[in-house]
């Protein structure tokens, strides 16, 4: 019980460390939500979890066979690497910003469907992408398919949170987003260390 409960606490932990981030999905996702409807911004983010979905069972069913368990840990070196570069440039972007809303993508229609917004822009977003190439292999790696229950919960409960919030304050959200951003790029550095630590004593 106990290590199913920690693997379910690393799952919800890493899920909000893809998902809290500010980027072009939750921009999307947060304009959605304050100017239309909380389940059109959630859509948006609904879609690029299901990307998620996919990009965790191809980690899944190739990493075990393609990979032997040596070159499994050290993926865990370029994951730390990202994380900590993810956090550094969150925390220093943030700063730059000083609270002001984010941007909205621009140069495409999205009007028409938000579900396959979010899926499209995830399947492409070189974040989501990088994250599951050097992050999700480490993943994977460690804690099996048990670490999908408690990662996708952890998706589901900040984007669907996210958007209700938005939706019902946009003005309050703009004033606590700084705050959301650091806690992000906290928590992505913490992650990112321990992946790193991990990583280097896999390979030497």
């Amino acid at each position: 019980m106990g290590v199913a409960v920690q693997t379910l606490a690393a799952g919800i932990a890493l899920g909000f460390s893809i998902a809290a981030p500010p980027g072009p999905v939750t921009a999307l996702s947060v304009q959605r939500a304050a100017s239309r409807s909380w389940f059109s911004g959630w859509l948006v983010s609904l879609g690029a979890t299901v990307a998620d979905g996919a990009f965790f069972a191809v980690t899944y069913l190739g990493m075990g066979r393609l990979l032997s368990a040596e070159l499994r840990g050290a993926l865990f070196v370029p994951g730390g690497v990202l994380m900590l570069y993810l956090a550094l440039s969150t925390a220093r972007r943030t700063a730059a910003r000083a609270g002001a809303p984010p941007d909205v993508p621009r140069g495409q229609s999205w009007t028409r469907s938000p579900f396959l917004a979010g899926l499209s822009m995830g399947l492409t977003n070189p974040y989501q992408l990088g994250w599951w190439v050097a992050v999700g292999g480490g993943m994977v790696s460690e804690y099996g398919g048990g670490i999908a229950a408690g990662f996708f919960a952890g998706i589901f409960i900040w984007t669907l949170a996210l958007a209700v919030a938005v939706h019902a304050s946009a003005r309050r959200y703009r004033l606590v987003a700084p705050y959301v951003s650091y806690a992000s790029a906290a928590l992505m550095g913490c992650f990112g260390a321990w992946f790193l630590w991990s990583g280097l004593t896999a390979v030497f």
